[in-house]
């Protein structure tokens, strides 16, 4: 760490000299403009250069040397890396690759596709991402799960109800998508040395870090919600609920005392639940240890 004495020029103006070997090392110059940031903490960042342009695309080669399943990944490694624009290019004759990769363009937020050739796609994020709020995406992840928990404890007394199946699928697809969005803003935020104005959840960098432990715990949940519905028993969902509803709301006020007990209490009930009971009860422990990561993940935020 570097220390820099404050300095007044000029009638009203406050001056503070830049290190010349980061200067010199990102290849600036005396009249050069740089970004600057202020932080909800406070603490300011200086940027040696614009953060790089939203307008930025991305190539992707598409062969039967990988997997419909890697081809996949590899578009959505690329929409939450930032990159507005995706051009898909097949080197081979593969329909089934570009059904699997339709589905997924159409699962991301704010992604269109705007031209479809038989080996070609191209698509392009229409999406202003000045406008996304991570609180509102976490308000919106927590309605999704609990009506999720809703159709679970629905079907339990109804099994096999095909309205409230689609219903559960279309709320996974839903979230699924929330978490892409979530990975690519806080990417975006990171890369680009930018402190959101959300900052009810985000009051450090190290929030954001925890930001991405909490939604990936959240699409964890809400892979074994899907699962219990596949043979579903009747179990406590309303402490469920309960539970999920309180983490959640810990991510805002931080409270260590409601969170300890909170943990001692998720923990009682984990050790107590026999998972070997039948797969519905080993995703429901499963739930319950992700909802205990999401309380560890809100202390280490509490303290950051």
């Amino acid at each position: 760490m570097e220390f820099r004495r404050i300095q007044f020029t000029g009638r009203s103006s406050y001056i503070v000299s830049l290190p010349k070997k980061w200067v010199l090392e990102n290849n600036l110059k005396q009249g050069d403009i740089v970004p600057l940031v202020i932080n909800p903490d406070g603490s300011i960042t200086i940027l040696p250069k614009e953060p790089r342009g939203g307008s930025e695309k991305k190539e992707l080669e598409i062969s039967k040397e990988y997997s419909p399943d890697m081809a996949v990944r590899l578009v959505v490694s690329a929409y939450i890396q930032g990159y507005n624009t995706l051009e898909i290019r097949f080197l081979d004759e593969m329909p089934s690759y570009k059904v699997e990769i339709r589905k997924i363009l159409q699962l991301l937020p704010g992604i269109e596709i705007i031209l479809d050739e038989p080996q070609r796609i191209i698509a392009k994020s229409l999406l202003d991402e000045k406008g996304v709020n991570l609180g509102e995406i976490l308000s919106r992840i927590r309605s999704i799960v609990l009506s999720m928990i809703e159709d679970l404890e629905l079907l339990a007394n109804n099994p096999g109800e095909s309205e409230i199946l689609r219903d559960l699928n279309d709320l996974e697809n839903e979230l699924d998508r929330f978490y892409f969005l979530t990975i690519r803003t806080v990417n975006k935020l990171l890369s680009r040395g930018i402190s959101p104005e959300d900052s009810d959840i985000v009051r450090r960098d190290f929030d954001l870090i925890g930001i991405l432990f909490i939604v990936r715990n959240i699409e964890r949940i809400g892979d074994h919600i899907v699962r219990i519905s596949e043979k579903p028993e009747v179990l406590d969902y309303s402490r469920l609920r309960e539970f999920f509803t309180a983490f959640m709301e810990r991510i805002y006020d931080r409270d260590l005392k409601t969170i300890d007990r909170l943990m001692l209490e998720l923990k009682k009930i984990i050790q107590s639940t026999d998972s070997k009971k039948s797969t519905a009860r080993e995703s429901y422990r499963r739930i319950l240890e992700y909802l205990e990561n999401i309380g560890e993940t809100v202390i280490n935020m509490a303290l950051s």
